[in-house]
């Protein structure tokens, strides 16, 4: 019998679903809409996750029972037991897939770290958050929501925005940052300040790469808001550190903010000697193959002990 892996990566813009062979190389791809729950909803998110599964199977002519592992990562799944309900429904549709699902962090340490390595990685994009792994268990080091915000592309935007209404007062000194700011509107930004104050996060990142290119004419209102927030994420990666009694590491770093050179430079000055960062370049679906396959295979090379246990005598 032919055997299969199913992935999906799910987050707030848009959900990619993938299939691949037994070894985790990809056979077909498709996407579907945001899958958050909390923007909507369990069962909406239920239902997606399910069609996405079962609409690479049908289109690709792979039956339920040749499906041996899934793994699911979505975007704030781990909250109220959302997880142990998903895996459930996975379960019932895939009778014979070992089926796991979290949040979509978990794509991105596998899509680092394939074969469950230990190593950590930061995701920086409209938000911001580290996980990492050390000896098979899996810790989270910030990114809790409004309590902890900073190192993202969101913020990197909205403290530019601070930064070139500061100048209207004097409170700033008027300088690159803030007339590459006032150039993308009409009459400057002072002119569009109530829409400016209605953005949503992401709206806000997109103005990110000004910051970079400010600090790279070397505009100190630039430096100062990237040095903010690349402190930040060095945090987040010396308490890494911790985890590995001072050993190296490897740091895996992945979303928008990573892809402009400077960022490398910036973040590398506030992380320990022993701590080797790089460029996350695949996309999270292919991570979450990798932990499908990870998950196969811990189970395959259990199993031949639980079959033992489980047809011995009694003693």
């Amino acid at each position: 019998m032919k055997q299969y892996l199913l992935g999906a990566d799910g987050g707030g813009s848009k959900t990619a679903f993938l299939l691949a062979d037994i070894e985790g190389n990809p056979i077909a791809t498709c996407t579907r809409g945001r899958s958050n729950p909390g923007d909507i909803g369990y069962e909406a998110m239920e239902a997606l996750i399910l069609e996405g599964f079962s609409s690479l199977c049908r289109e690709n002519g792979v039956k339920e029972t040749e499906i041996v592992s899934i793994f699911a990562g979505v975007a704030g799944l781990t909250s109220f037991k959302m997880n142990e309900l998903l895996r459930a429904a996975m379960e019932k549709l895939f009778p014979c897939a070992h089926c796991d699902c979290s949040h979509d962090g978990m794509n991105v340490l596998y899509g680092a770290f394939p074969g469950g390595e230990d190593g950590a990685i930061v995701i920086c994009g409209t938000g911001s958050s580290c996980f990492a792994n050390a000896k098979d268990s899996v810790y989270r080091i910030g990114g809790y929501g409004q309590f902890d915000l900073t190192g993202n592309g969101y913020e990197i935007g909205k403290a530019a925005f601070a930064h070139v209404f500061r100048t209207l007062d004097g409170r700033d000194a008027y300088g690159v940052l803030a007339a590459r700011l006032d150039e993308k509107f009409p009459g400057g930004c002072h002119k569009s300040i109530f829409d400016i104050n209605g953005y949503t996060k992401t709206q806000f990142a997109t103005f990110a790469p000004l910051v970079f290119d400010a600090a790279r004419e070397g505009d100190p209102a630039a430096i100062a808001i990237l040095e903010q927030n690349f402190a930040y994420i060095g945090e987040l990666i010396t308490t890494a550190a911790n985890l590995y009694d001072g050993k190296p590491y490897s740091v895996a770093l992945a979303g928008g903010i990573f892809k402009d050179p400077l960022s490398m430079e910036m973040v590398q000055k506030h992380v320990p000697a022993h701590a080797t960062l790089f460029p996350l370049e695949k996309e999270p679906v292919l991570g979450a193959v990798a932990k499908a396959k990870h998950q196969y295979v811990a189970n395959q090379e259990a199993t031949p002990i639980s079959s033992f246990l489980k047809n011995s005598p009694s003693r």
